[in-house]
């Protein structure tokens, strides 16, 4: 039979029900506009009905609230991380090498390469029509190096570039490890509060908030599986989980520990004009020690930071390699080894700096200065590396040995990266004041200048000492690193006219050396070749000096525009996911403001429920007998 009270126990569950639901509407009000915020609701059930063994069979006593959940759907959350990240790192390499571009817009402005290439033009008209006016030469020699410091400009540029990327690089490995920390704190707060049956909601949508910030700079994988008790046919449901985050393929964070990240400096540069000090990503290990280091470069990293490093570490998937031919170990140059490429490659192109870190079937070494030597159709084909020393157990280099195994095993420096970043681009203007100098220098030093001497090499670069480098030899040299002269020494970062003819016209080469003893000054044969030199479409493989630059800032827009486009295309993506999620989890003031209306008629019917119970049970026990 059932209880006397029953109606007003019954009244009073529904009271308790409103009242939580109006407590939940007022909280999702208050937090509509606050990022992360989920929508929660009530979850109930009816109480477990009463048998009163009637004909009727049970009467329901009510509603029980069995928890407040959090409206997520973790499809959503998992498919806008995924694009999220992958806009993100689009969104970086767009951003980049529209910075490089600017760079190269500077050359078509009044002070850019087009007006300076006129200019150069210009004067070397002026020049012909008077070979001996000392004001023409001096013009000239003024116009050529304003375009040469055009280039160093450029140069310089992108190496600050470079410079700013690698810092942000450092301060986005601080934030990882920042919102690795902040997710584990989490992860143990809401493991205590849940596996007392407590209710942690907000928490777990800071949680969320966070490893959306996380996405931006590298795309994450969460994993959440039940925390039980005891095991098999004994296992009890904990009322938690288990919170796992993932970078790629590698855990970062879960409930027992949170892996930091830490930046280390390159003690050698991968390419010959890198700034020095960039960062590689390691794990970090026992006592703040290097970990193993982690590779952006793999399919399954994106974000950011994969964008930042493509930008500024970008080869065009065109690294330096070949295959091993010889070893030595006891030579006048230490422990070398002998790289053979399977294609030559021109001097112009040279990209390899003058110490560094070669692998060599896997493994890696270190290396002091290199020779190569030319094949039959002047490429370099055969590159010996000197000084080849590894790292013992200590840390501690020692000179390298070999195992016969590696013989015509892979060797490669850097690695293959399919963008064309700031690397790519300072090979370029490297190839650009190589194969420029090359031309001009085979001209200039076949004629004499105007005391009849022989002509000196009109571009060149200071050596160490602060000296010109002659880089018109009739032999061609094979030791990269000597102080001796050839054009790998000479950059885009360091190009110049020769600093005898900038200080005394008189050097400046426009005749051959039959027209000066002649004393014909009018002679212009030098000149003339030149001129033609400018507009000689066999120059580069693009054409002209112009249409080589115009080569570059093509690239440059085409790889801009291809990212603007992917950016866009990501962002739209991004965006109809990112809705989807909100249709789910976010609060409509619409939605909760009917709601509490009608939550507040329940209430006030459950409350009715109660003032009639009341005075049924008046008149039962106060007014009766």
């Amino acid at each position: 039979m059932a209880s006397t009270f029953l109606g007003l126990n019954t009244g009073l569950s529904g009271l308790n029900f409103h009242q939580a639901n109006l407590n939940t509407t007022a909280h999702n009000i208050s937090n509509a506009d606050r990022e992360g915020y989920s929508r929660q609701t009530v979850l109930s059930q009816a109480a477990q009905a009463l048998r009163v063994r009637t004909s009727y069979g049970m009467m329901g006593t009510g509603v029980t609230t069995t928890g407040i959940d959090q409206l997520r759907n973790v499809y959503y959350d998992t498919k806008y991380r995924a694009a999220h990240s992958k806009l993100q790192e689009y969104s970086a390499v767009n951003e980049q090498l529209s910075q490089l571009q600017s760079y190269m817009n500077e050359m078509k402005s009044e002070s850019g390469y087009t007006e300076l290439l006129a200019e150069v033009s210009a004067a070397m008209q002026d020049l012909a029509s008077s070979p001996s006016d000392a004001t023409y030469r001096t013009q000239f020699v003024q116009s050529v190096n304003n375009f040469t410091d055009l280039i160093n400009e450029v140069a310089t540029n992108y190496q600050k570039t470079q410079t700013d990327i690698n810092n942000e690089i450092a301060i986005h490995v601080d934030t990882i490890n920042s919102i690795s920390s902040q997710i584990y704190t989490l992860n143990k707060q809401i493991m205590n509060i849940e596996t007392r049956y407590g209710n942690a909601n907000d928490l777990r949508d800071q949680r969320e908030l966070l490893v959306d910030q996380l996405s931006e700079l590298v795309n994450v994988t969460v994993i959440e599986t039940p925390l039980m008790y005891k095991e098999g046919n004994e296992e009890v449901d904990s009322g938690t989980t288990r919170y796992e985050v993932r970078i790629g393929n590698a855990l970062l964070v879960d409930d027992m520990e949170s892996r930091q990240l830490k930046v280390a400096a390159r003690g050698e540069k991968i390419n010959q004009n890198d700034v020095d000090g960039l960062y590689d990503v390691y794990w970090k290990g026992i006592n703040d020690s290097l970990g193993e280091e982690f590779n952006f470069n793999t399919g399954n990293v994106t974000g950011l930071m994969k964008g930042l490093l493509e930008v500024r570490d970008g080869n065009n998937a065109n690294p330096f390699a070949g295959t091993i031919t010889s070893m030595e170990t006891e030579t006048d140059a230490g422990s070398t080894v002998t790289i053979q490429l399977s294609k030559g490659m021109d001097i112009e192109k040279l990209n390899l700096p003058k110490e560094g870190i070669i692998t060599l079937n896997c493994k890696e070494y270190y290396y002091e200065g290199f020779e190569a030597t030319y094949d039959a159709d002047g490429k370099l084909n055969n590159f010996v590396f000197k000084n080849l020393t590894l790292e013992d157990e200590t840390g501690k280099r020692v000179p390298a040995e070999y195992e016969a195994s590696i013989l015509g095993r892979p060797a490669s420096m850097g690695e293959s990266i399919d963008c064309k970043g700031i690397p790519y681009y300072m090979t370029e203007l490297n190839e650009f004041v190589r194969t420029l100098s090359t031309y001009m220098n085979d001209i200039f030093t076949t004629g004499a200048d105007a005391n009849g001497d022989k002509g000196m090499d009109f571009f060149t670069a200071p050596d160490i000492r602060g000296e010109d480098y002659v880089l018109t030899t009739d032999e061609e040299p094979t030791d990269m690193n000597s102080v001796e002269s050839n054009y790998y020494q000479l950059t885009a970062l360091n190009w110049a006219v020769n600093k005898d003819i900038q200080m005394d016209q008189n050097k400046l080469v426009v005749s051959y050396k039959a027209d000066i003893e002649q004393g014909n000054k009018d002679a212009k044969g030098v000149l003339d070749q030149m001129i033609f030199g400018m507009t000689d479409q066999s120059m580069f493989r693009q054409g002209t000096v112009a249409q080589f630059l115009q080569s570059v800032t093509t690239s440059q827009a085409v790889d801009i525009s291809k990212f603007e486009s992917f950016t866009k295309n990501m962002d739209e993506v991004s965006n109809v996911i990112n809705n989807q999620r909100l249709s789910v989890s976010s609060v409509d003031s619409n939605e909760e403001a009917a709601a509490l209306v009608m939550y507040q008629n329940g209430y006030n019917l459950a409350s009715k429920v109660i003032s009639v119970m009341n005075e049924v049970y008046d008149k039962l026990i106060n007014q009766t007998g």
